[in-house]
């Protein structure tokens, strides 16, 4: 029989994300905790056996919590992170300069995030970790570059609508590779999640959507 799910918390753009996710892996998803063989709270840290939360909030109540930030969430709204490039991208298209925080942050895609909470929600052994771990992008971009990338972005998106390029914007698209050599913060320790995964039958934390496809879905949705 298909898993029961229930998810609760706000109908944002990451509970949208995943109960669309957990559908399509074959689940029944419930409106009702008590009909369900397994529950989500997404900030909503009471009555669940996995709680996904902003870091450093109280989840002593639930069974395993995952600490989730830093999510591009493409049709979503100003949840998780999402509002900072959301600004950034209006700043740019309204031909203003953001002015990025300093550090770095580790940015990941909304579908990175659900296929990992599929994986975890619907694996038939027990709960596979204890406490709270952190979720996050394996790599450390410095928000200038991502203010950088989203600028290009954005010039290649208005020249093909427009259908206003030139030799020079065709070919001037800098790597998405850069900062090499530059000292970047260390990502938060990831192993416990990539171990849960992997004992939940997945294979281990290893996102895959690419930041620049990312931040090219989060412009289209802007338009």
């Amino acid at each position: 029989m298909p898993r029961k799910v229930c998810v609760l918390g706000v109908k944002d753009g990451l509970r949208l994300a995943l109960e669309d996710r957990l559908s399509r892996a074959g689940a029944k998803i419930s409106e009702v905790p008590d009909e369900a063989d397994f529950t989500i709270g997404i900030s909503v840290p009471d009555s669940c056996q996995l709680a996904v939360m902003p870091p450093g909030s109280d989840s002593s109540n639930a069974e395993m919590t995952i600490s989730l930030i830093d999510v591009i969430i493409p049709n979503g709204q100003r949840e998780w992170g999402n509002g900072t490039l959301l600004d950034w991208i209006g700043q740019i298209k309204e031909g203003r300069t953001p002015e990025p925080e300093n550090g770095d942050r580790f940015w990941v895609n909304v579908r990175d995030v659900v296929d990992a909470i599929t994986v975890l929600s619907l694996s038939e052994g027990p709960a596979v970790f204890d406490g709270e771990i952190p979720m996050s992008g394996r790599r450390a971009w410095r928000n200038e570059d991502v203010v950088d990338e989203i600028r290009v972005l954005w010039e290649r998106y208005s020249n093909a609508i427009t259908h206003s390029h030139t030799v020079e914007s065709l070919s001037g698209v800098p790597s998405p590779v850069r900062g090499i050599g530059t000292e970047k913060s260390a990502p938060p320790d990831l192993r416990p999640l990539h171990n849960a995964l992997v004992e939940s039958g997945g294979e281990g934390w290893h996102p895959l959507v690419p930041m620049r496809t990312s931040l090219m879905e989060l412009i289209a949705s802007t338009e």
